[in-house]
């Protein structure tokens, strides 16, 4: 099961579009979607979030909680609408490429890929560009 909640006057334009895409990236990592919830938020929750749960005091596009056990995965990926933003202008990406890489990486966090030491890094970044093409080639929905 996904669901989806927002705590920000946003929400997206097909959630079943995503789901779809989402189990299809799941299914093809040899896991299983138990729950995962999606917070759509502003910076200040997610900053007291970071403050909350990590003890940071930054801003961040996303933070995912795992709750996982083997194959099943259950996780709270809360994602800021601003930092998506932000990244989109910077990257000079649209607004939903930009949200559709931060969901898959959070997804990708879920499965098990990190994102600490360089080789990590280049893995997810090429399970990211995969996962988006097959999405772009309506391979997907």
């Amino acid at each position: 099961m996904i669901n989806y909640y927002y705590e920000k006057k946003f929400h997206l334009y097909n959630e079943f579009y995503f789901s779809k895409w989402i189990f299809f990236v799941v299914s093809k990592e040899n896991k299983f979607i138990k729950e995962l919830n999606f917070i759509f938020c502003n910076d200040q929750y997610l900053i007291n979030i970071n403050n909350k749960y990590l003890n940071k005091n930054y801003y961040t596009d996303v933070i995912t909680f795992d709750n996982s056990e083997d194959k099943n995965l259950y996780g709270d990926i809360f994602i800021s609408i601003k930092r998506i933003i932000y990244n989109s202008l910077k990257l000079k990406k649209s607004f939903y490429d930009e949200l559709k890489r931060v969901i898959i990486h959070a997804v990708l966090h879920l499965i098990g890929y990190k994102d600490k030491k360089e080789t990590e890094k280049y893995i997810m970044s090429k399970k990211e560009e995969i996962y988006l093409f097959f999405l772009k080639k309506k391979y997907v929905c």
